[in-house]
């Protein structure tokens, strides 16, 4: 058993971390209450934008243009891979960065002669990538403190730029939707070129009335639809990373909680027992004089 200063000392460490836990678990929660509201609120005008582009794609022949393209030969291929810029949020970075490297694989098995490079939105993605040797080129990692469309537009334009140029023939999104506090989803999308699926067109549908008509109105769309699913992604990644940390500092509080009430336990049974071997040493002592 350790001695009680050991203990001592330990349980002031313990109390210090729990206090350390407990205020970065309240700034998280209110800093998550702040993401989820903006994720919530983004939400149903991003489901808008793509529920118009989707009905107005069934009245139109096929799609055209810079966005929609497919490139005949695949050579080079981005992935963006949005995590956090600090740590203590759980598995929030290692799960997301295992599945980047994941579908980097898989990517890379199904376009063998074609170059793979991440761009990295956040520093724990781009510190953990670099460490394993891929190639990887950052971005602004300070736009995850307090996102804004003004930054995501620098984003936009930086990929649609690559992808016209013909420096990236394919770009996808990889990032962490959220679900709740607790839960996150890992999700791949392709940004770029954009492919949307034609739903089956029903015999008695409606055809809208479309000025100047469906075609012009898909092409004016299709940069709001992809600044929108950037924009998105962000959202919902940095309200997934607060969810995560004000979970796992919710956690660390617990079991600090627990070590700290086991700590004092621990103590106490010492101190009685350092207490009783002090009466028996007296009680000895005394009965030692008293023979003699």
């Amino acid at each position: 058993m350790a001695n009680l200063k050991e203990i001592r000392t330990r349980i002031a460490s313990v109390a210090s971390t729990k206090k350390i836990t407990s205020a970065m678990k309240m700034v998280s929660a209110a800093k998550f209450k702040k993401a989820q509201i903006n994720v919530l609120r983004f939400r149903p005008f991003n489901d808008q934008v793509n529920n118009i582009l989707q009905s107005s794609i069934e009245f139109i022949g096929s799609l055209s243009g810079d966005y929609v393209n497919e490139r005949k030969q695949v050579k080079n291929i981005v992935l963006i891979v949005i995590t956090s810029n600090n740590s203590m949020c759980g598995a929030f970075n290692s799960n997301i960065i295992k599945y980047s490297i994941e579908q980097y694989k898989s990517i890379s098995a199904r376009h063998p002669s074609a170059r793979v490079t991440f761009y990295t939105l956040g520093k724990k993605g781009h510190e953990a990538l670099s460490r394993r040797g891929f190639n990887v080129i950052e971005l602004n990692h300070k736009m995850l403190d307090k996102p804004n469309i003004e930054n995501t537009k620098d984003i936009f334009n930086t990929l649609v730029n690559e992808f016209k140029l013909g420096s990236a023939d394919k770009i996808f999104l990889i990032y962490n939707m959220f679900k709740s506090a607790a839960s996150q989803q890992q999700v791949a999308e392709q940004l770029l070129p954009i492919n949307i699926s034609r739903t089956a067109k029903k015999a008695n549908k409606i055809k809208p009335i479309i000025e100047p008509n469906p075609q012009v109105l898909v092409e004016r769309i299709l940069p709001y639809y992809l600044l929108n699913k950037i924009h998105s992604a962000i959202l919902e990644s940095v309200a997934a990373e607060h969810g995560a940390r004000m979970t796992a500092m919710h956690q660390a509080t617990e079991n600090a909680v627990a070590l700290h009430n086991q700590l004092l336990l621990e103590y106490n049974k010492a101190r009685q027992a350092a207490i009783t071997k002090e009466i028996l040493e007296i009680v000895s002592g005394a009965n030692a004089l008293s023979s003699k």
